[in-house]
């Protein structure tokens, strides 16, 4: 009876909102999303702690997908009548992040098995949600039900416009490049256009990542993150996951944060060692940065100088070379790369590496700010929960 319930219920909002999180890679489950989300007229949200779940330049995905719930992607939260949560990870911490602190007056349909871990030991599953229907099954289970019982043909309001289309590599930045490093953004779409011919799959995304550039239309587009928030599996994710690919027509990429590299990177060895395909390619801003603004708070908030957060925290004097690491492992390591044409160069010879059997890892250095957006949503979301 639940899928009558909620259906019922879809059908006559409004505004119906789907946040779609922990959800099947099978492609059939990704095309029947699509068609519910269409089938309704219903907004569609994602992030990056999950795979790719739906067309992130679909005409119903407005926003682009993050690490949180952070500006207009709030304000859908804000608006909608009826909510649908595929097994959204932290769905109260995410539904108080865009109210401010409360929860949306919309009725709340959350489809998880996450009941199975909610007990008095730990809260690892962190504070519950408000629930108007809770659905104990795996999220793509209930689209196949709901679209068995929403008529295709019934009339539904015409969603709004998307967002505009991506902007390219040739497009302005607004900003000149510095000697010693590029920004993240010149990063994320030289990288996004230079191998989009090549078929990638994206096993992981760094710290600060620009949504925008996210261009998911297949569950391989993007695998997703490691669920814990743990600093160090990059490189073994990045392996794993390129020896499951190996042999496909995939073009297994990484992109790690220069911290999460150095902790995990003998990794590679092990990539090395089993002759696994792999490009990886390191956001390097010579610091753990986000403990940097982590400690900067931490400073203000004790009345300490911030100019030290620094402290512990910076890769420099002298820096690190990350290539000459990953040769250490036995692999390819190029780099430093410091301007976009260097980049693009790294990128084609490491392609062409790639598909001969190689491991090939492109130090790229970037400026240190492009995590201050990412860690001020993820500490406004931190003291929502205290």
């Amino acid at each position: 009876m639940t899928a009558p319930v909620s259906s019922a219920m879809l059908t006559k909002a409004k505004r119906p909102l789907l946040l779609i999180g922990r959800v099947s890679s099978d492609a059939g489950d990704f095309h029947r999303r699509v068609q519910l989300a269409e089938r309704l007229e219903a907004r569609v949200l994602t992030d990056l702690k999950t795979g790719a779940s739906f067309p992130t330049q679909h005409r119903l995905h407005l926003h682009a997908p993050g690490l949180y719930v952070s500006g207009d992607a709030g304000v859908l939260i804000r608006e909608a009548d009826v909510i649908v949560s595929l097994d959204w990870i932290d769905l109260a911490g995410s539904l108080r992040q865009a109210c401010g602190g409360e929860f949306p007056a919309a009725k709340i349909v959350q489809c998880s098995v996450d009941q199975y871990s909610h007990n008095g030991w730990n809260m690892d599953y962190q504070s519950l949600p408000p629930t108007d229907v809770s659905i104990l099954s795996t999220p793509d289970r209930l689209v196949a039900c709901l679209l068995d019982a929403i008529d295709e043909h019934a009339p539904r309001p015409v969603a709004a416009p998307a967002s505009a289309a991506l902007p390219s590599a040739s497009a302005e930045t607004g900003r000149a490049t510095e000697a010693e490093h590029i920004s993240i953004d010149e990063l994320a779409r030289t990288t996004v256009d230079a191998l989009e011919a090549h078929r990638p799959s994206y096993i992981r995304l760094p710290l600060g990542w620009p949504g925008e550039y996210c261009r998911f239309e297949h569950p391989l587009d993007y695998i997703g993150f490691d669920g814990g928030g743990g600093i160090g599996s990059g490189p073994g994710m990045a392996v794993g996951a390129a020896l499951a690919m190996q042999g496909g027509e995939r073009l297994p990429v990484a992109i790690l944060g220069d911290g999460d590299y150095l902790m995990g990177l003998t990794a590679l060895w092990t990539g090395v060692h089993n002759r696994v395909p792999l490009l990886v390619i390191v956001s390097n801003n010579q610091s753990f940065f986000n403990d940097e603004l982590h400690q900067e708070r931490v400073a203000r908030t004790r009345g300490r100088p911030i100019e030290n957060r620094w402290i512990g925290l910076r890769m420099d004097g002298p820096r690190m070379n990350l290539a000459t690491l990953a040769q250490g492992q036995g692999a390819i390591g190029l780099g430093p790369v410091r301007t976009v044409a260097d980049l693009k160069h790294a990128i084609a010879t490491s392609v062409a590496r790639v598909r001969e059997g190689a491991l090939c890892v492109i130090d790229v250095h970037v400026a240190p700010e492009y995590g201050r957006a990412m860690s001020s949503s993820l500490l406004r979301n931190i003291a929502l929960k205290a």
